[in-house]
């Protein structure tokens, strides 16, 4: 015989399922209300801590400070908008972006615009690869780049503005391209002295060699004068040298000292 199965009344069914109903509601009800009591309790909650990240000249109490956060201003209230535009009048801040990262963190990043060269006018300016002039700064960062000397500063110069003089300008692609020939020929490379649209001249860091570079022709000529360099005047001695020419097409002239 089979065994006889246990049947539950359809009302008892019933009722069962309708409790189940008010349960998920009352569930519901309860998510639902803990979800806006949050919410409302991040509306009026400040901002404690900031983070800031990609910073190498500037420091964080720096960035926090051009912030110019409000003290106990709600997280909901901060108009990022402002905070980055506040940041980014800083002459080293190329880029900013400020995010909520929780409902009391700010998070911001930093890109910097990072000294190219030492411009000498009337006082000594950082510049960056796009000619935009960065204020002096004291730092533990230590830079190694090029001088460039003989800039006619009359007109006066000030932070953050973009030196668009032609003489500067090639200066500092000369620098750049000699980044990308190689590290040992931008290392070689201590001063460009720029002279009122005349040929332009490099001084090296370790003989101090004059190089006559001239004018147009950037790539071709810097890799001319590494493989020169590599060749020639690296561990040699170079006492005798008295310029090197790279005005010329195929070939680096070399002037010597005459022995008396």
């Amino acid at each position: 015989m089979e065994p006889e199965q246990e049947h539950i009344p359809l009302q008892e069914e019933r009722t069962y399922g309708t409790r189940v109903y008010v349960w998920l509601f009352l569930l519901a009800l309860f998510i639902l209300a803990t979800l806006l009591v949050k919410a409302k309790w991040q509306q009026h909650v400040p901002v404690r801590q900031v983070v800031v990240e990609g910073i190498h000249i500037l420091s964080k109490d720096d960035i926090i400070h051009l912030m110019k956060l409000k003290p106990n201003v709600p997280m909901a209230d901060m108009d990022l908008t402002a905070i980055q535009q506040n940041i980014i009048a800083n002459s080293f801040v190329k880029q900013a972006v400020v995010k909520r990262d929780s409902p009391e963190m700010l998070s911001v990043t930093i890109e910097e615009r990072k000294p190219a060269a030492m411009l000498v006018a009337h006082d000594l300016f950082y510049i960056d690869e796009d000619g935009i002039v960065l204020p002096y700064l004291p730092s533990t960062e230590t830079y190694d780049i090029p001088v460039i000397s003989g800039y006619d500063s009359t007109g006066g110069i000030q932070s953050g503005q973009k030196i668009m003089n032609p003489d500067v300008l090639d200066a500092l692609e000369i620098i750049k391209t000699s980044k990308a020939v190689s590290d040992n020929l931008f290392h070689t490379i201590s001063e460009i002295r720029v002279r009122k649209g005349h040929d332009m001249v490099l001084f090296s860091f370790d003989t101090g060699i004059p190089i006559i570079f001239g004018k147009g022709e950037t790539a071709k000529k810097l890799v001319k004068l590494d493989a020169f360099w590599q060749k020639f005047v690296q561990n040699s001695e170079t006492k005798d040298i008295q310029y090197i020419d790279l005005r010329f097409d195929d070939q680096v002239v070399v002037s010597r000292k005459s022995i008396s």
